[in-house]
């Protein structure tokens, strides 16, 4: 008696993106500073996504700490919201034409300001003072101080006087209020003031 063996179709692997051929099971790029031509931790998929939803981003380098790293929405491919496998090609392009910095409409890499855009709706227009001894908070508007300057709030309920230094203003341009960091800077604006 004679058997046939089944054929067994092997597993297909998924077809690539439609726009530019880049298959599932390729390897994130890793980016490369175009500057000093070190590894960056960047995760290559977030930041694919994020230029995508916000526009272009712009991060600084790890190892030479200059803003070297500036993805624009040309560099991601919009069908599967991937960065293009030449990235590092395209990045040292870039730095080659632009130098370091930011992208021309890139957000403030200290504050998320648009440069380009006069008054921008901003990530924040005012913040939260914690004051420094008791529970009270203190809302402040932007608006209400003067840019690149501090200034000092007294509590209503404690009468402690709270620090508010003028550092809180973004490092980068100075013309805003920075992301992070500003509840640390009071506090201890407020010790050592004490």
């Amino acid at each position: 008696m004679w058997f046939r063996r089944a054929s067994r179709k092997r597993d297909a692997e998924p077809p690539g993106c439609s726009s530019c051929a880049r298959r599932p099971a390729d390897p994130e790029p890793v980016l490369k500073c175009p500057g000093c031509g070190a590894d960056s931790a960047i995760v290559a998929t977030s930041i694919a996504y994020r230029t995508l939803r916000e526009g272009p981003q712009a991060r600084a380098c790890e190892t030479c700490e200059l803003v070297t790293i500036g993805i624009e929405p040309e560099m991601v491919c919009p069908a599967c919201e991937q960065l293009y496998s030449d990235i590092n090609d395209r990045l040292s392009a870039r730095f080659a034409r632009v130098g370091p910095g930011d992208p021309a409409d890139a957000p403030c890499v200290g504050c998320g300001y648009y440069v380009s855009r006069p008054n921008p709706p901003g990530p924040t227009l005012y913040f939260d003072i914690d004051c420094q001894g008791c529970d009270a908070k203190f809302p402040i508007a932007e608006q209400e101080m003067t840019v690149g300057q501090g200034m000092h709030i007294a509590c209503n309920d404690c009468a402690t006087v709270t620090v508010v230094p003028s550092t809180v203003w973004c490092p980068n341009c100075g013309q805003h209020l920075r992301k992070h960091g500003i509840p640390e800077l009071v506090r201890d604006a407020t010790r050592s003031s004490r």
